[in-house]
């Protein structure tokens, strides 16, 4: 599979992937927490009032981040999810989109 690069470039994934690993740590310090997976990572991030901010990583190389806005002042949730960012990680370069 390959992704498409922000000037016609595309990547190929990696074949030896391995297990992801990500840590969570919380701005404080006071808490962490140790992810381990095979396929993927996602990490979701609530913002009260304004929406989510989400992160995914695949095994790959592959990665989103998306928001999701909350509710307007009205009670209304706000217009769909939208790509921010999306790209692979490569070893020797990122390749990303950044949606126009």
């Amino acid at each position: 599979m390959a992704w498409g690069g922000s000037h016609g470039r595309s990547a190929e994934l990696p074949k030896n992937t391995g297990r992801l690993a990500a840590q969570l740590r919380s701005a404080s310090g006071r808490s962490s927490k140790l992810l381990k997976d095979a396929e993927g990572i996602e990490a979701v991030v609530e913002l009260p009032g304004r929406g989510t901010l989400t992160l995914s990583v695949q095994s790959g190389g592959g990665y989103s981040l998306r928001v999701h806005p909350g509710t307007d002042d009205r009670g209304q949730e706000a217009a769909g999810r939208d790509l921010v960012a999306l790209g692979v990680l490569g070893a020797e370069e990122v390749v990303s989109v950044v949606p126009g």
